[in-house]
């Protein structure tokens, strides 16, 4: 190897030395320097990191409240607008609460007056009820002790059915009505019914509660049986006495008495156990009838009786009706009477209105007119009466006042000789 380029080599090599030698000397430095300033930037980013954390504190803070506020018045206007909403949902069903609630406290009260006074009807209905289970014991009792009361009861019952059938007594029906025989034997049938035709029907009231009562009351068959045969052997000995008593020779052309059973029950159950009893009756000449058969009975004889009635009035009826066509027509000639006398004071009015305002030449429109001409006057003609005849009159009226001015004017100055 040349020595020049031994030389340059070791030259080059010493120069790589010292720049080595002077890169080390440098680096710490410059590594210091990075590191300063890295803690610097460091301290700069963590610095920046508080006051990034401090303004996420902030704003934190800040939206919380924010929020809240919003939250707050989001809340009370969405509780307004519930409000609003559940007094209008909720309001008639209010009102009807407050409606169910007056209506319940006045029917409370009504109730409660109706509970008085069922209370104080019930009470009376307990005395009421009291005095009649008094008095149809007192009645029953009666009934059962005294022939001569079951008697009258009946009789009673009788004449009240009648009554209801539409029957009057003393008229229709005669009570209690007494015969002497030439014997002298006295007959007094409880009821006597007249017919229109003369006829007569007598109707006598039986009663047999003793044995019927028992009957009915006992639990006993054998004496059940026992006091039924005593309650048709009763009934068997009214319907034969009622028979041998021949009311036909009193009173002739019906050739039956009514044997009159007053307790519907007792006559039902007599025939339900004997329904011969009937068949010895008829032959007997007696018609056994309850209260309800009775009563078909009597109306048909009321409705005989009113036939008649109509009958007898038919030629009353006519003379009443011949004078109430002959007061009628009468009536009819008088109306057409006062039509026409109406009619012509019409037609007077309406000549007489015509002359006094609306025909022509009529009063009014010449009273007007003398007005007009100076007539003095206190007094002033309605203004409709006016009107009227100044429209029937206005071609006179506007010629005479015409000539009225010509004259009031004087001569005319024109025409000569004037």
């Amino acid at each position: 190897m040349p020595v020049w380029l031994s030389v340059e080599l070791v030259a080059i090599l010493v120069v790589g030395a010292l720049l080595l030698a002077a890169l080390f000397l440098h680096r710490p430095r410059a590594v210091e320097a990075e590191i300063e300033v890295a803690q610097e930037r460091e301290k700069a980013s963590a610095e920046r990191i508080e006051e990034l954390k401090q303004v996420r504190q902030d704003m934190e803070e800040k939206f919380r409240l924010l929020a809240g506020d919003v939250l707050k018045e989001q809340s009370q206007t969405f509780g307004d607008a519930s409000k609003e909403r559940l007094e209008v949902l909720l309001g008639p069903l209010k009102q009807e609460i407050e409606q169910f609630k007056t209506d319940f406290r006045s029917d409370g009260e009504k109730r409660a007056e109706q509970r008085g006074a069922m209370e104080q009807l019930v009470g009376i209905l307990k005395v009421e009820t009291s005095k009649v289970r008094d008095e149809a014991g007192n009645l029953a009792r009666a009934l059962k002790g005294q022939a001569q009361t079951q008697g009258a009861w009946g009789e009673m019952i009788l004449s009240t059915v009648l009554e209801k059938a539409g029957l009057r007594e003393g008229e229709e029906f005669v009570v209690q009505e007494s015969h002497t025989l030439e014997s002298g034997e006295r007959l007094r049938p409880d009821v006597v019914v007249n017919f229109p035709d003369g006829r007569k029907l007598v109707v006598d009231s039986k009663v047999s509660l003793v044995a019927f009562e028992r009957c009915v009351n006992c639990d006993d068959e054998a004496e059940r049986a026992a006091h039924l045969n005593e309650h048709l052997k009763s009934l068997r000995g009214h319907i034969k006495s009622l028979s041998e008593k021949d009311y036909a020779r009193l009173y002739g052309g019906v050739n039956f008495v009514i044997l009159f059973v007053p307790v519907e029950a007792a006559l039902s159950l007599a025939i339900q156990n004997d329904p011969n009893i009937q068949t010895e009756a008829v032959e007997r000449s007696v018609m056994i009838a309850s209260p309800n058969t009775l009563m078909m009975g009597m109306r048909t004889v009321q409705n005989v009786w009113m036939r008649e009635y109509q009958n007898r009035n038919v030629t009353k009826i006519a003379d009443r009706a011949g004078k109430l066509y002959d007061k009628f027509v009468g009536f009819v000639e008088d109306f057409e009477k006062v039509g026409a006398s109406l009619n012509n004071a019409r037609n007077a009015y309406d000549d007489a209105r015509s002359k006094l305002a609306s025909g022509r030449g009529n009063l009014v429109g010449q009273a007007d007119a003398l007005k007009k001409l100076g007539a003095k006057t206190s007094k002033k003609l309605p203004e409709p009466l006016l009107a009227l005849g100044d429209d029937g009159d206005d071609e006179n009226n506007e010629d005479e006042l015409g000539a009225s001015a010509a004259l009031a004017k004087g001569p005319r100055q024109d025409v000569p000789g004037v």
